[in-house]
């Protein structure tokens, strides 16, 4: 593996740790209750899919429904997510409680503050240099999304 190569898997390993590192420790949006990272991704997904279904939400966050249904009924139960089955029966939507929308606005403020620094950045890039970042971060999914399915 070439040198260059090697620095920029380094520098995204060394990001990724740095992420886990500030989600791992739970942390309250001004409802009082300390919500960990994946909680938080629910919130926002569900925040920004109106009405979205179970499959859906598993679809977009990558994981199985299984592991959506345990993250739901938890956020149910700490009444920010609602459950809805207008349609019929099978096909549960869920929308953001007001309890939820404080923390999903929260997060927003976050991620806002988290990642302020890139704008200018990315208003500076070529054209170009936007898509091979772009095609690198869907190979790097696309990629850990095969190996976690292996698993």
């Amino acid at each position: 593996m070439n040198n260059e190569l090697q620095t920029l898997i380094d520098l995204f390993l060394k990001i990724l740790h740095l992420y886990s590192v500030i989600g791992r420790k739970p942390k309250d949006y001004g409802t009082g209750d300390l919500l960990y990272v994946t909680e938080i991704h629910t919130i926002t997904v569900v925040g920004k899919n109106k009405e979205i279904n179970m499959t859906q939400l598993a679809e977009i966050m990558g994981v199985t429904k299984g592991a959506i249904s345990q993250t739901i009924r938890k956020l149910v139960n700490k009444n920010f997510i609602i459950k809805l089955n207008d349609i019929n029966r099978k096909e549960i939507n869920l929308k953001l409680s007001e309890k939820g929308l404080i923390v999903y606005k929260g997060q927003e403020s976050f991620q806002k503050e988290l990642f302020d620094f890139a704008g200018p950045i990315y208003e500076k890039a070529k054209p170009e240099d936007r898509e091979l970042v772009h095609n690198l971060f869907l190979a790097i999914i696309d990629n850990m999304q095969n190996r976690a399915k292996a698993l």
